[in-house]
């Protein structure tokens, strides 16, 4: 019997330990997320999409629940939309990539909300029934993508003072990937259920 109950605390120790290691290894540590920064900040596309791809096929679709993947998720997609934007790919190679991202969850990197800028930023549509970004190069002479916001809260819109000037994150699911244009190809998505996302409320991204 005392052998049983040591077999037993053993096994269950075991569980345990596999069950602790394989969720370790879903973690993005601060390490990865600083060298896929670095990547995309010094717009090295195709290794940032790698990386990327990489640090996503840590997660499985149980995991949409989780900061991480949803921002890598994003991620990911700017590096294809920045790679069609320069026509390394061409439209229906972009869109294939991207479109198994359909109905899935991401969070954008903090972007500013201004009413009066085009590129890398936040911005009212002109019906100001969403938010909206053009992603471009840092000389704004690319377009990487357009993306739509469509707000699970449309009354959020009403009034976007407080907003004005800062610095604000978006979670939302992507609803359509389109690629558009001929002699600027880029990515049109369509996000919607979107909301400004508070990292303060979510302990799984605690490594960015």
């Amino acid at each position: 019997m005392k052998r049983f109950k040591l077999f037993a605390i053993t096994l269950l120790c075991l569980i345990n330990l596999s069950i602790y290691s394989q969720e370790s290894k879903k973690e993005i540590t601060g390490e990865e997320w600083d060298k896929l920064i670095q990547l995309l900040s010094a717009d090295k596309w195709n290794d940032a999409e790698k990386l990327s791809l990489k640090y996503l096929n840590k997660f499985n679709d149980k995991d949409d629940s989780l900061a991480d993947p949803a921002i890598v998720r994003y991620m990911y997609i700017r590096c294809v939309a920045a790679k069609l934007g320069n026509k390394v790919y061409d439209k229906d190679e972009a869109v294939k990539k991207v479109a198994k991202f359909i109905g899935k969850p991401i969070i954008t990197p903090p972007r500013t909300f201004n009413q009066e800028c085009m590129f890398n930023c936040l911005r009212l549509t002109e019906d100001k029934k969403c938010m909206y970004s053009c992603s471009s190069n840092d000389l704004h002479t690319v377009i990487h993508d357009f993306e739509r916001y469509e707000m699970a809260d449309t009354t959020f819109l009403d009034d976007v003072s407080a907003i004005e000037g800062k610095d604000i994150r978006i979670a939302a699911f992507v609803k359509t990937i389109d690629a558009g244009g001929y002699a600027m190809p880029r990515l049109e998505i369509v996000f919607e259920k979107a909301f400004v996302w508070d990292e303060g409320n979510d302990e799984g991204d605690d490594n960015e």
